[in-house]
């Protein structure tokens, strides 16, 4: 049985069929997730739609559309290192007149951006092979490194991932060559990205001991940086991507537990009202169902739907009623689950929302094989 997600590229993760809510923040902070992180990651499918199908719970991933969306309203997870960064490039502001070489380049930047986050992703790259051209005959050296970034989570949101990673190799080497280190936060949120692109293209190994040196090395900063929140938000996306990889192995227990510490790092940056909380918790309660542990379940689940309503999120709220059906279906009882998920499927078809109705449907066809069988 399938739980969905809300994830991508940026934040995915398997479970058994509940769909996923996914991450998204994007933007210029180092969280920006271009998913994500969470997500996900979305031609409206998860990339793990294949894993998925073995498995339906909604997991921990919103489809690629929505954490595209959730992207560009929470702050958080990929596009670039940080919003500050790209305006402090060349110590100017945006009050200054975009005559020179400098103004362009950024002006450039900023609709390259704009572009990613209306996935025009064939304009967006001409846009940054430009910039990056205006960058080198400046000879600007951030400016480089920041156009590189640029596209190889381009490259990562197309889910080119040799390539993202090719890019973010450079990206690293500039970096060092700068003076940065394995501590510095630039170069830990890169090889977290790195980690989770080698999980989904199935390294697990990997991925596991990408994401094991990378945690080890933001605790050890959190240490002596223990109230910077950007630190505090990668460690919190990369135990989320961790907690995805461990689900896929099945270890539902220490998948849960990180998923639960993921969110507190969440909320002691932005508070438990963001996208992101609604991808955590729909997290947390597909690894209490593979445990199940129903009432976890649902308690979880029902946070979420309850952040989801506050936010006025229409396309994570359908999918979490189908989840929550799904959920009552795995419980025997039959006529709830139906009335969860017929509420599901009437929230997607008002909303045209296809991942809801997919997943409802879905929900709807379990329960009628259950019923005859």
């Amino acid at each position: 049985m399938n739980f969905r997600n809300f994830c991508k590229a940026t934040q995915a993760i398997v479970v058994s069929r509940l769909r996923v809510v996914r991450m998204q923040h994007a933007g210029l902070s180092v969280n920006t997730n271009v998913a994500v992180n969470c997500n996900i990651n979305r031609s409206n499918r998860n990339q793990w739609g294949k894993q998925q199908q073995q498995q339906r719970l909604l997991s921990v991933c919103p489809t690629q559309h929505q954490q595209r969306q959730h992207e560009k309203s929470v702050p958080g997870t990929g596009l670039v290192f940080t919003t500050a960064f790209m305006f402090n490039l060349f110590g100017r502001s945006d009050e200054e007149e975009e005559e020179t070489p400098e103004q362009k380049l950024l002006l450039t930047i900023k609709r390259s951006i704009l572009c990613i986050q209306r996935e025009q992703y064939d304009k967006a790259e001409q846009m940054l092979h430009l910039s990056l051209r205006m960058a080198q005959d400046m000879q600007s050296k951030d400016g480089i490194t920041y156009v590189y970034d640029l596209m190889a989570n381009l490259a990562m949101e197309r889910e080119q991932f040799k390539k993202a990673e090719k890019i973010f190799a450079d990206v690293m080497k500039r970096l060092f060559a700068d003076g940065h280190t394995e501590e510095s936060p630039k170069i830990l949120h890169i090889s977290s990205k790195i980690a989770h692109m080698s999980q989904l293209q199935g390294d697990l190994e990997k991925a596991y001991q990408g994401f094991t040196w990378t945690l080890a090395r933001i605790a050890a900063l959190l240490e002596k940086v223990p109230h910077d929140k950007d630190v505090q938000e990668l460690y919190g996306l990369t135990k989320n991507w961790f907690g995805q990889l461990l689900m896929k192995q099945g270890r539902y227990t220490e998948a849960k537990n990180l998923f639960k510490e993921a969110f507190e790092c969440l909320i002691e940056v932005y508070g438990a009202v963001n996208d992101a909380s609604v991808t955590i918790l729909n997290n947390i309660s597909v690894a209490y169902v593979n445990l199940e542990n129903y009432a976890e379940a649902k308690e979880h689940l029902l946070h979420a739907m309850d952040i989801a309503k506050e936010l006025k999120d229409v396309t994570q709220e359908g999918i979490l009623q189908a989840n929550l059906g799904l959920i009552y279906l795995r419980e025997g009882l039959l006529q709830q689950a139906q009335d969860a998920c017929k509420q599901a499927w009437q929230m997607g078809k008002k909303h045209q929302n296809l991942d809801a109705v997919e997943q409802a449907e879905y929900c709807l066809n379990e329960i009628k094989s259950s019923m005859k069988g």
